[in-house]
Order: C-alpha cells, then structure tokens, then sequence
C-alpha cells in the first residue's frame, strides 16, 4: 500500500492537492466545482486532516481564499459543498488541537480580500451600480458563513460540543469583516469607486441605525496582538477614521490608545505574527490563462484583472498603512514582515494623535494623562525586557541590531513623556477656567430604548445589523457638540436641561425612525429628574416608542461627574404615579409616586472605542414612595 512509502505518497498527495487547487480557482461551470470539490472532501477523509494540513503548508491561505470565494458562489450546491468541506476542515483541526486558532486566523486576514474581489469582479461584469449591488454581491457568502455557525452537533459528528460556542464567534467574526469591507467603501463617499466605476453613496443619515462601530471593533478584537497585530491595527484604524467621520474624538483617541497597546503587546512577539503572502492563480496569466479575460465582455481593456488584484490588495492591507507604498508586488511574495523599529514608529505616530483627538473635547486633559501614564509603564516594561534579554544572546551584527531596537523603545518612551508634559501645561492653564463652563467638561449618557412596533429595517436585514436592539436597553455618549448646544442655554431647573440634552440627542433618531415607519405613531418618552413618563393611552401593536433617560455614574449625584472616569455602570431614577382606591374620606382616587432606582451595566467601561453598549444586566432598586 502507498502507507507504506511515507514519502512518496506525500508527493502523491501533494500533487493532487495542486491540481484541485487549480481547478476550483479557475472560474468553471458549477458542475466542474461540484465535483472538484466532491474531489476535496474525499481526500480529506481519505488521506486526514492532519496530513491535509502538512501538506498544504502555507498554501492553506490560498485554500482558504478558493473556498471563501466558493461560498459566495450563486450556485446552491457550490455554495452548500464548500460550506460542507469548511465544516469537516475546522472539525478536524479541532479534533487534533482543541482549538481552531491559527486556521481561523488565516480565514480573518483573508476575507477582506476576498470580498473585496468579489465586489470588483461583479464590477467588472457590469453588475454593481448602487451600493445594494455591492451588498448584494457577497450575500451568498454571509449565507454560508450563517450555515458554518449553525453546524449542530446534536445531528453533526464532525461539530464537537465544545467547537460550536468557537464556530459562532468565528462566523460572527467573519460577517463583521465583510461589514467591515462595506464600512470603508461608505467611509469614501463621493469617492468611491468600484475598478473606475463610480458608485453613489446614500447620506450618511441612511446609515444611521447600522452598528458600524460594533462590526469593526468585534472583527478587531478576534485578532491577538501576540500573532496578528496589523490585522488588528488596520481594522482599529478603520474603526478610528468612522469615529472621526461623525465628529467622536474621545471615542477616536480610545481607539488611537488600543492600537498603541496593541504595539507595545506585539514588540516581544513579532516573530510569531503571521503575514499573508499574494495568490499566484489570482495574478500570474501565465499560470492562469483565463485571467485574461476578466472584463473584455464590456469592452474595457484597462478595467482587468490588475484592476481587481489592485481594488483587492487595498483591503488586504491598505497601501501605506503599515509601510511606505511601493512598486506592485510580484505574484506570491509575502506582504512585509514587521519590525521593532517600525512600530515603535508607528506607536509614537498613534499617541501623539491620541493626545490630539483628547484635547478636541473640554475636560479630557487628567483622562488623556492617565491613559499614557498607563501606556509608559507598559513601554517601560517592554524596554527592560528586551534590553536585558536580547542583549545577553546577542554577538556581532545581531548585537547591533538589538542596540538600535532598544534606542527606538528609549525613544518612544521619551516621546510619551513628552506628551504626558504637554498635557500638564494644558492642564494647568485649563485649571484657571474649568468653573466657567462646567457642563461641557461632563461626560453625559442617556439610556434608549425602543418598544412597540417594529419598523421593517429592525426585523431583518441583508447588510449590517443594527445597533440597537428591540426592547433591549442601548448606553449612548452624548456628543460633546450637543453639550456644548444645550451649555449656552439659561434653564431654571434642572430637570429643563436634562429634557434638553435629551431631546437634542433623540432628534435625529425620532427622525429616522419617522423615515422608516412612514407614519406619525411615534411616542418619546422621558423619565427626566424622578418625573413619571407621560401616560399616553394608545394602540401599542401600531405604535412605536422611544424611552429615553440621561444617565448617572453615582446614584447620589445630580449629574454625572464632573470628571472623565472609567464606569461600566449608570444609574437613573425611573418613576409612575400609582392610584389608590377606596381610601375613607377620599372622593377621588389618590395618587402614589413610585421612584425606582434603575442601575444599568455594559461590557466595556466608558469611555472606550464605541460610542455606545448594549447593556448587560438591568437591576431595578427598591422603589421609594410619596404619597400626594
């Protein structure tokens, strides 16, 4: 038997393993994919997961990015096949390792990528003339991914009990990376442009309920510092310029301080951070003749394949981001490796930012120090250790190379300190002012919460889902500008500002819920300084509500601190009026104030990287009573 020849059975299966490989990437009927596939799945049993995996070695990125491609075939059996072989490939390697790590960070890196081609590939074809088509474009894909993430292991033995918790976090992960994808074709509005085909973007008011902002931070945060930091960077990057778009500098700062922690976590570890390297059959016409024809149907000689390799390639990793552009790379090679030097560049780059995007908005000086007094302890450590370790190891040119990587670590280090001394001039000349406008230099945060009926956009969706959740309560930061709105105004109570703010931050909601629900059964309810919400008797299945609340830090204050700190938690006071009946000597009913103190909870401590949480946990205090 071929077992018998360890060695060459592994050129036999190396052979047919190239051969599939140049079968699925060329674009064939669905026929031909089927069975190639079919192909597929029976070496994987036939010859195992582990061997498939030696094998394949570093050409499983390219597997990977067929098979990604194959999912998004608009034919079911190319489609529900690819699905089936990506199922039997994770439920092996969970099987071997007990974790699915390193696969499914090739998977994360590469999906970007490919739906990138597939938008430009339909570009080409002369498919894509709205922002729908490019949404359209790569549902197949979300579909399958859907059904990799509801693999059951109750009727599925290839789905470990354990696997299934792993595979919908993967999953999620990947539709947020082709949420990302859309998000950064939004982010150039007038500018974009599908391989020379101009594509009209909707208002950025169209895109108000879309969670943006937990798509890229959730696709960020499936990558590690320790093995995929510029993955990481270029997604919190991403997610920095959309905080940038709608004019949320605390939230951009944050994000700019994740990537710098980001940096300092990855230094002792670039060895182990894994880089893509290019597709061959997807850039060489030699290997792959086909490529020549991409495009000529309509007639386009300059909208080719290098068109689509190129709008590709700047989602892989956008040009510049990381290194200085340069030439276009040749088919195969592998996408730079990082250094200590460059990052420690590219750290210093990100905190001098950071401190700008704090200094934006009044009040943030003492938050912005603490966070870099935090970060240069970090750095400090990352210092001494690299220091101490690579400089006992090292002899001769290495010994050089180590003494130049620890003057660039001395070197952020003395740049941090010299923003957390900019920082203290700024706050000593803000000391002198900070009784003069006291309101702007809050944090404030409302509570929403939407009831009721349900307009179409929340019950399904084909793009992004949205950020707030039907009958789930949603923290928001109100933004500094509506602050700074409702600070020039003279209110008697309290009570009056609170209602401001709140009203001023639920006017653009109220509108575009308006927009969606075409009619005018749309109620706003405040529960504003221990005053009840309005009774309003109404048909509830036909109407929707918004209950809206400004939050506190500290159930004891009357506002939210004066000063920025960290807090998971909130408070608001939610009250009702109770009637009492048959009371004696009472003609009419009397009434009872119930107060409740409502403590709210979320996931990140604010302020952070997103502008608003869903929260976790919703506790409702004993009610105090008055009676009136």
């Amino acid at each position: 038997p071929m077992s018998a020849y360890p060695r060459e059975q592994k050129k036999m299966i190396q052979s047919v393993l190239d051969l599939l490989l140049h079968v699925l990437a060329a674009p064939q009927s669905s026929v031909t994919h089927l069975r190639a596939l079919g192909g597929c799945l029976q070496s994987l049993m036939k010859f195992g997961v582990d061997l498939f995996i030696e094998i394949a070695g570093d050409s499983l990125q390219h597997w990977a990015r067929v098979l990604l491609t194959l999912m998004n075939s608009v034919s079911l059996s190319v489609r529900s096949i690819a699905t089936d072989f990506v199922v039997s490939l994770l439920g092996g390697i969970f099987d071997m390792h007990g974790n699915i790590d390193d696969v499914a960070l090739v998977f994360l890196t590469l999906i970007p990528e490919v739906a990138a081609r597939e938008m430009a590939l339909y570009g080409v074809a002369g498919l894509v003339k709205s922002v729908e088509d490019l949404e359209t474009s790569v549902w197949p894909l979300r579909r399958a991914l859907a059904d990799v993430e509801e693999a059951n292991p109750l009727d599925d033995d290839r789905v470990d009990p354990q696997l299934s918790p792993i595979l919908s976090v993967f999953c999620r992960a990947c539709q947020a990376g082709i949420d990302g994808v859309l998000i950064e074709l939004r982010l150039l509005e007038d500018k974009c442009s599908i391989v020379g085909f101009n594509v009209p973007m909707k208002s950025r008011e169209a895109y108000f309920f879309d969670a943006d902002e937990e798509s890229l931070f959730e696709v960020a945060n499936f990558f590690l510092p320790e093995t995929g930091p510029l993955q990481r960077l270029r997604w919190l990057l991403s997610l920095k310029a959309l905080h940038e778009s709608k004019g949320q500098w605390v939230e951009a700062a944050e994000t700019l301080m994740l990537c710098a922690r980001t940096i300092s976590d990855a230094i002792p570890h670039l060895r182990n951070a894994w880089r893509p390297s290019r597709f061959e059959l997807w850039r060489d016409s030699r290997r792959s003749i086909w490529l020549t024809t991409i495009g000529k149907d309509l007639g386009y000689p300059d909208r080719g394949n290098a068109q689509v390799i190129d709008f590709a390639d700047r989602f892989l990793e956008p040009p510049g981001i990381f290194f200085p552009a340069g030439p276009n790379k040749t088919a195969g090679e592998m996408l730079p490796q990082p250094s200590v030097s460059s990052m420690c560049n590219m750290l210093m780059v990100v905190t001098k930012e950071a401190v700008t995007k704090y200094l934006m908005e009044n009040g943030m000086e003492e938050w912005a120090y603490a966070r870099l007094e935090s970060l240069l302890k970090v750095v400090m450590q990352v210092v001494d250790n690299h220091s101490a370790k690579n400089l006992a190891q090292a002899i001769g040119a290495s010994r050089r190379r180590v003494l130049e990587e620890n003057a660039a670590l001395r070197k952020v280090s003395a740049s941090l300190n010299g923003e957390m001394t900019r920082l203290t001039d700024r706050m000593i000349s803000a000391g002198e002012a900070v009784q003069l406008n006291l309101l702007s230099r809050r944090p404030h945060f409302v509570k929403i919460l939407l009831s009721g009926e349900k307009p179409n956009r929340f019950k399904e969706s084909t793009t992004l889902p949205t950020f707030l959740e039907w009958d789930k309560t949603c923290v928001c930061r109100v933004p500094s500008k509506i602050i700074a709105k409702s600070s020039t105004n003279k209110f008697r109570h309290l009570h009056e500002l609170e209602e401001h703010i709140c009203l001023e931050f639920i006017r653009s909601l109220r509108k575009e819920i308006k927009n969606l629900t075409k009619t005018e059964s749309l109620v706003v309810r405040t529960s504003i300084s221990g005053k009840p919400c309005e009774s309003i008797k109404l048909d509830e299945t036909a109407t929707t509500f918004i209950e809206l609340s400004l939050l506190r830090m500290d159930p004891s204050q009357e506002l939210t601190t004066a000063h920025w700190r960290e807090s998971k938690r909130f408070y608001y006071h939610r009250s009702s009026l109770l009637e009492l009946q048959g009371i004696p000597g009472l003609e009419t009913p009397d009434q009872k104030m119930l107060t409740n103190l409502v403590e709210l909870a979320v996931a990140q401590p604010f302020p952070c990287a997103l502008s608003r949480q869903r929260t976790l946990l919703n506790t409702v205090h004993p009610a105090v009573s008055n009676v009136h």
